[in-house]
């Protein structure tokens, strides 16, 4: 349990300690933690969620008879390094490995994009990190991804998104539900019917490319709610919360931050996927994924935007203790935090 308030501790310290780091060490202070989470992600050992479901993919792999058969049908980027990891390696660690670097990569940029890059990491700690890239590996290397091309899109690279989108879907194709959000931000009124045609063209051809895995997924999580996501609700809750604290200080991110209309589209869809989450948890967890990320930004923002230092003390204090107390019932009570206790490190055997 101890390395799990490590990584919430270590951007806690840096979040809270009174002294600035100039800004140059300050990138490569975030940067060397992110290399340390992913040291601590990829090698882990029987650690996560869905750790034996991919051991059977690892078997899968081993029955198969061509390598043409493998890829058939699947999330082919992720199915490619589980092949190149047996291949080379005979196990899983390689594959781990290489999507905790997409993922933390994605999120690092993210964070250092943020006007208090320690606290936007520290926010991920609870959620993203330990639940997400430790408990989804194929779902966390195409979070990353995604959050890269995320900082693109901030920066008005609409191709670069797009791109990173596509390439995220090779691991998970749920990441496609992104694309529209390039199409809607920064599109005029006059451009919706062009938003809607292409919306509507990426639909179908996504539809038919995952033929199978869409109807799999809807038929499992919709219609007869086969699966179940018990932290979902708590997840997205949150999320609504960072949803109306940005919708309470809108005015002000108008002001401040030229992208305020792509956190408006997140903050939107976080408060629908509130009630859907009741209903179909599994479905709307697995695209709430993707908006987690809206917690990070927007409670790494606010603080900026408080100009008395007292009450801006206050709130990042809060945001500190809160999402420390979240990590802390989630590991004591959380229905199957037990996959992740004890934490294991191949690399300290």
């Amino acid at each position: 349990m101890i390395i799990y308030w490590i990584m919430m501790l270590l951007p806690a310290f840096f979040t809270l300690h009174p002294v600035r780091i100039e800004a140059r060490f300050r990138k490569w202070a975030v940067w060397l933690v992110g290399i340390i989470f992913a040291l601590i992600i990829g090698f882990r050992y029987e650690v996560g969620g869905d750790w034996e479901r991919y051991f059977i993919v690892y078997r899968y792999l081993l029955e198969s008879d061509s390598f043409f058969e493998v890829f058939i049908g699947r999330d082919i980027g992720f199915e490619f390094l589980y092949w190149l990891s047996f291949q080379l390696f005979s196990n899983i660690y390689f594959v781990n490995l290489i999507c905790a670097i997409f993922f933390i990569a994605g999120l690092i940029r993210l964070c250092l994009s943020m006007p208090l890059p320690w606290l936007a990491l520290l926010v991920s700690v609870p959620f993203l990190i330990v639940v997400v890239s430790m408990g989804y590996t194929r779902q966390a290397a195409a979070v990353g991804l995604f959050m890269w091309g995320l900082v693109s899109l901030m920066r008005e690279r609409k191709l670069s998104f797009y791109l990173f989108v596509i390439f995220a879907s090779l691991f998970h194709y749920t990441v496609l539900i992104m694309l529209p959000i390039g199409l809607v931000y920064g599109s005029k009124k006059a451009n919706v019917i062009k938003v809607v045609f292409f919306s509507v063209i990426i639909a179908i051809f996504t539809y038919i490319i995952f033929y199978n895995l869409i109807n799999h997924m809807f038929y499992y999580y919709i219609l007869i709610k086969f699966h179940h996501s018990d932290g979902a609700l708590l997840r997205i809750i949150v999320s609504f919360v960072s949803a109306v604290v940005f919708f309470i200080n809108w005015e002000k991110f108008k002001e401040k931050f030229p992208d305020e209309k792509l956190w408006f589209i997140f903050s939107l869809v976080s408060i629908f996927l509130l009630p859907l989450s009741i209903f179909y948890s599994t479905f709307a967890d697995r695209i709430g994924i993707y908006f987690l990320v809206l917690q990070l930004v927007v409670l790494s923002r606010v603080p900026i935007l408080i100009t008395s230092v007292y009450n801006r003390t206050v709130f990042v204090t809060v945001v500190v203790v809160a999402y420390s107390s979240m990590l802390f019932v989630w590991l004591i009570f959380g229905n199957h935090s037990n996959k992740w206790l004890p934490y294991v490190n191949i690399l300290l055997q």
